[in-house]
């Protein structure tokens, strides 16, 4: 049951000694080491991020929005530096930039001038998108590059919040500022509101006075002109009787003159009619005082209708421009006109019948006087009887003048009535429009107001409001939805996946190369131990023959990766020689390992270096990004040179940690050689533990 614990199975023999006790307890914790050692250092490096020197340059001058100052950069920054996702240095572009390129920095984050104008571009004519440069350097890392660009992932959405924020709040500005534009007109038009309604109101009224108004004119217009003018023909018409009257009188006062000579020459023959001629003359001087009266009748009418005309043509004139009055002030100016000459023609015969009224008293004294004196006029009586008959056919005309000229006076005041009582519903029409033409006056005020206000207020809000072009929208709209932009630039970039990690896996190449190299190859050969031959040269007839095996890898390996795979080196010549250093200094290393340790606990010791080179060089993610154990390890494990001078002649980019890591390797290679030449010349006495070491393989 227990036949693997029997003295014949392999176990059996590391029961002796130390060493093979030691040995077998490595071989169990061998997978232990691998696994543990990986997954201890590549753990969770994307937790490791803010040990990563990554450079961060601030040239933002800043900006100004609404006269607030404006620093977007710095405000990112500080959100950076803050958030602590990298490990974030503050500087300068020069020492950013050499930085890079000497690899104290795995790549920089400039923030460029204009950042905080493209911030706050978003509200002008010029929309542009903020940019952000970064600069990465795969000779320092490609994985550090590749994270990098997750992070600038992140920080271009962190960005795009800060900026957005801006581009948002200057869109709401404006949207505010028309907003109020909006509510300013909105108040406007409340006004304009009102006064249209005040205007409504006033304009009822207006309709209204312009009704009564119409009819006014309508009466004045159909009836009460027309009789006027009708009364002022009839006037004029016995006015004309009432001249041709006095003419004929004029012309029956010659023949009686004459007559009256007559009678002078022949006033014993008219003593006989001298009686007569008294009784008619009395009728004649009633018939006289008759033709008085009535002439100052009708001077008193006429009067009267003159003045009548002028205060009408005075309410008339005093009437607003424009209204329906307007239209009859040229007629009524006429007819007041006409009225006044008639009233002056009235007013002059007035004066000559109260005359012909005085001289006929006159002449009937005289007939009467002449009656008593002339008793022998009878000839001349007779024709003064003949004269005085022509005399009152005159008086008589003249009397039918006279009563024609009142007809047409008293026709003519009809009417002036009828024009007065059509001018007083004109005058209140008149009144209720002016009443109405108030209210719209005061409308309109408020209305112009409103319509100011209105007015103002829409233009400060077309203002405020954007008036863009289809092409100023496009822009806007992009910067909108992209407002910054990652401007990526790469010095000495890997051309790909396979580039970017091949320092690591030649490294890993070379190394195993050298352990299948000595699995079969004796790194101390027992002849030349058993010879006279110096501890180097023993080393050495160990050292060629590998030397020989690893150029012969390295020539297969760069043929296949140039050739096979595609690699393509920026100095693949150098690549090769290199690749050839590191093969030798390996071989070197592990050639002194088995000859100070023996051959099994030197292949073991080769086995966990390489183990520790796999997780402390570098070659994969960056080594800030692992644990302390690991970062302690790194500047120690001879990887960490072999990977930093195969990126910078893969991917291009030497400068002087090319020849650090030659160097390192020249030395570990002389150092290696020296002390295993020095081993080797210890080991010329044989003994019986080197005879039969307790661990063999």
């Amino acid at each position: 049951m227990f036949a693997f614990l029997s003295s014949g199975t392999e176990l059996h023999r590391f029961g002796k000694g130390k060493m093979p006790k030691i040995a077998l307890v490595v071989l169990m914790f061998i997978p232990l080491i691998y696994g543990a050692l990986y997954l201890w250092a590549f753990w969770a490096p994307d937790h490791e991020l803010d040990h990563l020197p990554v450079a961060l340059v601030n040239g933002d001058t800043g900006a100004s929005r609404d006269g607030e100052p404006v620093t977007a950069g710095q405000d990112l920054v500080d959100e950076l530096v803050d958030g602590h996702e990298l490990g974030w240095i503050v500087t300068n572009g020069t020492d950013a930039a050499a930085g890079v390129r000497d690899g104290d920095y795995y790549f920089s984050v400039t923030i460029p001038s204009d950042f905080s104008a493209s911030a706050v571009s978003a509200g002008t004519d010029t929309p542009l998108s903020a940019t952000v440069q970064v600069d990465y350097n795969d000779s320092n890392s490609f994985l550090a590059t590749t994270m990098g660009k997750q992070a600038m992932v992140q920080l271009r959405d962190a960005v795009a919040t800060e900026i957005g924020d801006q581009t948002v709040n200057a869109l709401l500005v404006g949207v505010n500022e028309a907003g109020d534009g909006i509510r300013s007109a909105a108040d406007g038009a409340g006004r304009l509101f009102d006064g249209l309604t005040t205007a409504s109101a006033g304009t009822g009224s207006l309709l209204v006075g312009l009704d009564a108004l119409a009819e006014g004119a309508l009466t004045l217009d159909d009836d009460g002109v027309a009789r006027l003018t009708d009364g002022a023909g009839t006037l004029a018409t016995g006015l004309d009787t009432l001249s041709d009257g006095a003419r004929a009188l004029a012309s029956s006062s010659v023949t009686l003159s004459d007559g009256t000579v007559q009678v002078s020459e022949g006033l014993q023959a008219a003593a006989a009619g001298a009686a007569t001629l008294s009784e008619k003359s009395v009728g004649l001087a009633d018939g006289a005082d008759r033709i008085a009266d009535g002439t100052v009748t009708l001077a008193g009418g006429t009067a009267s209708v003159s003045t009548g005309l002028k205060d009408l043509l005075l309410q008339m004139q005093a009437a607003p421009a424009g209204t329906p009055v307007s239209a009859f002030l040229p007629a009524v100016e006429q007819l007041g006109a006409g009225a006044a000459t008639v009233n002056t023609g009235a007013q002059g015969a007035l004066t000559q019948t109260q005359t012909y009224a005085g001289l006929s008293a006159q002449f009937s004294a005289g007939t009467q006087e002449l009656s008593g004196r002339l008793t022998a006029g009878a000839p001349g009586a007779a024709e003064v009887a003949t004269g005085a008959g022509q005399l009152a056919a005159g008086a008589a005309s003249l009397a039918d003048g006279a009563g024609t000229a009142a007809s047409g006076a008293h026709a003519l005041s009809a009417g002036s009535t009828e024009l007065a009582a059509g001018t007083a519903a004109l005058v209140g029409g008149t009144s209720e429009l002016a009443a109405g033409g108030s209210s719209l006056n005061t409308g309109a005020a408020e209305l112009a107001t409103g319509s100011g206000t209105l007015s103002d207020a829409l233009a400060e809000g077309g203002q405020s409001a954007p008036d863009l072009s289809a092409d100023q929208i496009a822009a806007k709209t992009a910067v909108i939805a992209s407002p910054v932009t990652l401007v990526q630039k790469w010095e000495n970039a890997s051309g790909s996946f396979g580039e970017g990690f091949a320092p690591f896996f030649l490294a890993l190449a070379t190394f195993v190369g050298g352990l299948i190299t000595w699995l079969i190859l004796r790194a101390l050969p027992t002849r030349a131990l058993a010879s006279a031959a110096s501890g180097l040269r023993s080393t050495m007839t160990g050292f060629l023959p590998a030397m020989a095996i690893g150029l012969a890898q390295v020539v297969i390996m760069v043929l296949v990766l140039v050739y096979g795979i595609g690699l393509q080196p920026e100095h693949w010549l150098g690549m090769s020689a290199f690749l050839y250093l590191t093969t030798l200094a390996f071989l070197a290393l592990q050639q002194m390992f088995i000859i100070l340790l023996g051959t099994a606990a030197g292949r073991v010791v080769s086995l966990v270096l390489l183990m520790l080179q796999l997780s402390s060089s570098g070659g994969t993610y960056p080594v800030e990004t692992t644990p302390v154990f690991f970062q302690v390890l790194h500047p120690f494990m001879p990887a960490s040179y072999v990977v930093t001078g195969l990126r910078e002649l893969i991917t291009g980019g030497i400068d002087s940690r090319l020849w650090v890591s030659v160097v390192v390797l020249a030395v570990m290679l002389v150092g290696s050689i020296a002390i295993s030449a020095w081993s080797a010349g210890r080991q010329r006495i044989w003994t019986v533990g080197r005879l039969h070491p307790e661990l063999t393989i």
